[in-house]
């Protein structure tokens, strides 16, 4: 099949990551499929991130760099997209990687399927203290917009054909679950696949935006609070108990961080929100142990 421009354009938004943003670009170089082209966006870093990156440019013509004043990965992701020339975009962190066979099992399935408009992802294996480790991903079986919600779907796990893109773009003021509400968007109006092979590697470290000291749930719950708000019609496919359930969790989310910042009350005050929000939960007594435990000066050493 003949395209004007390379098959594969992979979008890597960075800031302030060049010491580890060689890996990542690195296990793009060493892919097996060859056409491809990648935009790597700074966004308005302040290191040598663009010495870096312009070094490895030089050497390979295929990558591109794009600088922007700061404004968040989903602006830096949308300012990619808009510079691709590829048939399908590909999503890349610039801490994660690609194993050297993703774009290939990319490709083998989107040939398979005869080139759609539509979503494809992977699945992936997580880099964790030096030692990898293969998750037991669930399979998408039926509803893709309830999988996304329940199911954390990074972008390095995703392609989408680019013309899907064209109207579907990340909301620039979402964060944290930025990724999940362009998925479910999409899901909206196009078709969804889900490839068995493990091709990424999800790198968990202090510095990730969801780690526990960020409290990355107080971003989630502002996300998902614009989301149900702004997609009403998008909401109510969504069962209630489901809804429920992802605002009484990111309550969880954010009591933990009060925990691990020693915030007794603002601690107490979310395990009740997140109690209230959904009764009917199997972690509903571990939360009220918590409780008891802070009310009585207990230390809690889980969350440290």
């Amino acid at each position: 099949m003949k395209v004007k421009g390379p098959l594969f354009s992979i979008i890597i938004p960075t800031y302030n990551r060049a010491h580890i943003l060689i890996n990542t670009l690195q296990s793009l170089k060493n892919q097996t499929f060859f056409d491809w082209e990648c935009v790597v966006v700074d966004d308005g870093s302040t290191d040598n991130t663009r010495d870096v990156v312009e070094s490895i440019c030089e050497k390979d013509e295929r990558i591109k760099y794009i600088y922007q004043e700061n404004a968040e990965r989903s602006a830096a992701r949308n300012k990619g997209i808009s510079k691709a020339s590829g048939m399908y975009i590909c999503f890349l962190d610039s801490d994660d990687m690609y194993k050297d066979d993703h774009l290939k099992v990319l490709y083998d399935a989107i040939s398979d399927k005869k080139f759609p408009i539509a979503l494809f992802f992977t699945n992936y294996e997580v880099l964790q203290g030096g030692k990898h480790s293969i998750v037991n991903t669930p399979k998408l079986i039926t509803n893709p917009t309830e999988y996304f919600l329940i199911n954390a779907v990074i972008p390095a796990r995703v392609c989408v054909h680019a013309d899907v893109l064209k109207s579907e773009k990340f909301d620039e003021d979402i964060v944290i679950v930025e990724d999940t509400v362009l998925w479910v968007r999409v899901a909206q109006k196009f078709q969804i696949f889900h490839v068995q092979e493990n091709t990424v590697v999800y790198n968990l470290h202090e510095d990730n935006s969801i780690n526990i000291k960020n409290n990355s749930s107080l971003k989630r719950m502002k996300g998902l609070k614009t989301f149900f708000k702004r997609y009403p019609s998008i909401k109510e496919k969504i069962p209630s108990q489901l809804r429920q359930q992802l605002i009484g969790d990111t309550y969880f989310g954010i009591a933990k961080h009060c925990i691990y910042k020693k915030q007794k009350y603002l601690a107490i005050k979310n395990l009740v929100l997140s109690v209230s929000t959904l009764k009917n939960h199997p972690q509903l007594k571990h939360k009220l142990y918590l409780i008891f435990l802070i009310v009585v000066n207990k230390q809690i050493v889980q969350y440290q």
